[in-house]
């Protein structure tokens, strides 16, 4: 099968009203965590990417790539090609990126853990491949530095010296389970893989646009800044 027929064979199965249903959107939902497992077909990362970038020609809507990627994922034997492990920190490891998206597998070692971080305004999604992730979801309710939002291509200018946040809940991510996902309304997260779990975590992330840099929340110091991003296997 060519990349071309792993496109239609989606759009086939999944045709637009079925990706808006009330059962997706409950799939979709940060505190949702009784929708049923999936069983993605495993494809070679060229016919993945280039049903990536099919649907990414159109319009990009978050229902789309998350029945994709409940549809799809790259086979193992691609995947090990970009598995890149960092004692103490994750890493991100790029798969495939164009003006429209990008896509990268993320390494987790026992006990990383990301800053509490936003994503410039894009959307995403996360799928597991391997052991498990604990996702938690904040709102930023306050700061001193709201004028530092009127900005065009970011999410913020960052340099608050005080921040107001609130914990919104949280999402256990495992294999074949519902996405975690980010939005226009729900964009601000810290990713852990805890200690006690003592098993190393894979994970495969699709971004609308590509995120070049993110706000990190320092909430012990009452401080945020912006930071740039970087794929570690091109460093």
């Amino acid at each position: 099968m060519d990349s071309s027929d792993l496109t239609a064979l989606f759009l086939q199965n999944f045709p637009q009203s079925a990706r808006v249903d009330e059962r997706k959107e409950a799939a979709m939902d940060a505190q949702s965590h009784a929708a049923v497992m999936h069983s993605p077909r495993p494809v070679p990362v060229e016919q993945f990417v280039e049903g990536l970038r099919t649907l990414a020609n159109g319009i990009i809507t978050k229902q789309a790539i998350y029945e994709y990627l409940t549809s799809f994922e790259i086979r193992p034997e691609d995947l090990d090609r970009y598995k890149l492990w960092v004692a103490g920190r994750h890493t991100r490891n790029k798969i495939f990126r164009d003006a429209n998206i990008e896509c990268m597998l993320i390494c987790w070692p026992v006990d990383a853990v990301t800053p509490l971080h936003t994503h410039n305004g894009q959307l995403g999604w996360m799928t597991m491949i391997e052991g498990k992730l604990l996702v938690e979801n904040f709102r930023k309710m306050d700061c001193n530095r709201p004028e530092n939002q009127q900005v065009v291509g970011l999410d913020c200018l960052a340099g608050a010296t005080r921040i107001e946040m609130k914990q919104l809940g949280t999402e256990l991510c495992v294999p074949g389970g519902p996405l975690n996902t980010v939005d226009k309304t729900q964009t601000i997260h810290r990713i852990r893989n805890l200690a006690e779990w003592n098993q190393p975590a894979v994970s495969l992330h699709v971004y609308s646009r590509p995120i070049d840099s993110c706000v990190v929340f320092d909430l012990e110091a009452q401080r945020c800044f912006r930071r740039d991003l970087e794929y570690d296997n091109e460093r």
